[in-house]
């Protein structure tokens, strides 16, 4: 038996008549192609001594912090408050 080609489904392979976007063509030739990126292991950050000191499991250590970041802080308001009546004095 002879074979039956459809017409209707065929195209030419080098077709004239074939869509092309020229402005892609054009753009991407310009571009250069990125290398790839190497996905490197991510570093985790480390904690800083006091973030560690703060969140210690060992509750000496938590307290401690507490405290002495307690003592700091009073210790920062006096000394600011000196300062500002220093300044005062020189209105």
């Amino acid at each position: 038996m002879s074979q039956q080609i459809d017409d209707d489904n065929l195209e030419p392979q080098n077709s004239i008549l074939k869509p092309t976007n020229s402005s892609l063509t054009s753009k991407n030739n310009s571009k250069k192609p990125e290398p790839e990126t190497v996905y490197e292991a991510e570093a985790v950050a480390k904690k800083s001594f006091s973030q560690r000191w703060e969140t210690s499991r060992f509750w000496l250590v938590r307290g401690s912090y507490i405290v002495l970041r307690s003592v700091w802080m009073v210790v920062m308001f006096i000394g600011g408050f000196i300062v500002w009546l220093i300044s005062l004095l020189f209105i």
